[in-house]
């Protein structure tokens, strides 16, 4: 019996010990495997910010294309004040719920006419997905939740012709020539 609680005695005391080199083994093994991943991550962001597909500044602004932005851009381009009060911005806003078709065909006459796409938020919360499928796009894109609530857009495409004196949208499965068009239809 004395031998059978000298052993009981002798596990109780060593079972701590035996649990924390358990738990040693285990934090070392996965702080291998953190390492690893951050060495991998760090990688893939290097090659992401080598190839990024659109890009973080613009001409002096941030990402946010605000119309005081758009403005600033458009005053260095243009000395004549005349010629500064009819120059306006041009938004698209767009969900990556629409088909890729659209959202193609909508970057080209963005490119085409100078006008710039918006976006509302992330694919699946994702930086790096978003950021992907902005690639095959072709064209940039800004990130802005604030101008779909500073515009009021409650709708997929929406084109927005923004001026001095305000603004003007119209929303629907159209393309941007035809938007323009009634943007100068609006003005007469």
């Amino acid at each position: 019996m004395l031998y059978f609680l000298g052993l009981l005695l002798l596990f109780i005391v060593k079972m701590p010990l035996i649990m924390a080199q358990d738990h040693q083994a285990w934090a070392l093994q996965h702080q291998e495997r953190s390492e690893v991943l951050i060495k991998q991550y760090e990688k893939e962001a290097l090659n992401f910010k080598k190839e990024a597909p659109f890009p973080l500044k613009s001409k002096g602004c941030s990402i946010r294309g605000n119309v005081n932005c758009v403005k600033q851009q458009e005053s260095k381009q243009s000395t004549k004040t005349s010629q500064q009060n009819s120059k306006s911005a041009i938004y698209i806003f767009v969900s990556f719920s629409m088909p890729k078709a659209s959202l193609k065909a909508l970057a080209l006459e963005a490119k085409k006419h100078k006008a710039v796409l918006v976006i509302r938020g992330l694919i699946d919360n994702s930086f790096l997905k978003t950021a992907t499928f902005v690639k095959d796009l072709e064209e940039s894109v800004i990130l802005d939740p604030l101008l779909f609530k500073e515009y009021n857009i409650g709708v997929v495409p929406t084109f927005t012709e923004v001026r001095q004196a305000g603004y003007q949208k119209i929303s629907g499965n159209i393309t941007l020539a035809y938007a323009l068009y009634k943007f100068k239809e609006g003005d007469e």
